[in-house]
């Protein structure tokens, strides 16, 4: 688990975490391709937000695989530099997934990790957690304070009930997280928790709010292994993670 941090003196931030692209599947379409650009650029026009990548960036197909390497459109290390590299500084860190896994199984080294150094990118492997600074104040102290806990995960169930419980299993490693990210499912959804905890400034128990997201994917449906394997179509992108940065509130909202 890596630890990264990052500081947002605007009254709120954004946080758009983007996986599952699969660079070099056919069903990584021209369509997926504006979608995903949509984003970069958003992010790009906006000094208050950043991304970080959640793993299966790459597709690294292999004849021992479920997706055959005789489908394979581009070379995805190439692609993945040029789409990237104009984004790198708003890029915070990057995750493996089980595809990367694929070539650090078999060869011992990621092209994820590749991509990161030729990028200048936090190379974070398996797992992170992201401290966000909102809020600057005068006496450069920071109103709000959030974490968020990014995972590719594993497993995972055909509805988006079970894939949902693969991110809140993430709850299980580390605590005091306001937002847990998953990916690996290709579900776009999200789903908050209040929980209480106790308070010794307050002599008493709070009540505080959980996010939990899974986030999104970018392949097309039609002909591809999720067809094949009775799976369900997804609403393609990625989450928005906005957090409020005022003094007097501690607030997330998601958008999908």
């Amino acid at each position: 688990m890596k630890y990264f941090e990052v500081e947002i003196p605007q009254e709120s931030a954004f946080i758009i975490p983007i996986g599952d692209i699969h660079l070099g599947d056919e069903k990584f379409t021209k369509s997926s391709e504006d979608k995903l650009m949509g984003y970069l650029k958003w992010v790009k026009e906006r000094e208050n937000a950043f991304i970080f990548l959640g793993g299966d960036v790459f597709n690294v197909a292999s004849r021992n695989s479920k997706t055959s390497p005789f489908d394979t459109r581009v070379n995805e290390y190439e692609k993945a530099i040029e789409i990237f590299e104009p984004y790198k500084d708003k890029i915070l860190f990057s995750l493996d997934g089980n595809h990367e896994n694929r070539m650090l199984d078999e060869f011992g080294i990621s092209p994820m990790q590749s991509f990161c150094r030729e990028l200048k990118i936090p190379y974070a492997k398996w797992s992170a957690v992201l401290r966000v600074k909102v809020g600057k104040r005068e006496d450069n102290r920071w109103n709000q304070n959030y974490f968020i806990y990014a995972h590719h995960t594993a497993g995972g169930g055909s509805s988006i009930g079970g894939k949902l419980n693969r991110v809140i299993k993430l709850r299980e490693i580390v605590e005091g997280i306001d937002v847990y990210c998953g990916f690996h499912n290709h579900q776009l959804a999200a789903a908050p928790q209040d929980v209480f905890y106790p308070s010794m400034q307050e002599k008493g128990v709070k009540q505080r709010r959980i996010w939990y997201v899974d986030c999104g994917s970018y392949l097309e449906w039609n002909d591809s292994y999720a067809e094949k394997a009775m799976m369900s179509p997804v609403k393609l992108g990625s989450p928005r993670i906005r957090l409020d940065g005022k003094k007097e509130k501690h607030d997330v909202h998601i958008s999908i």
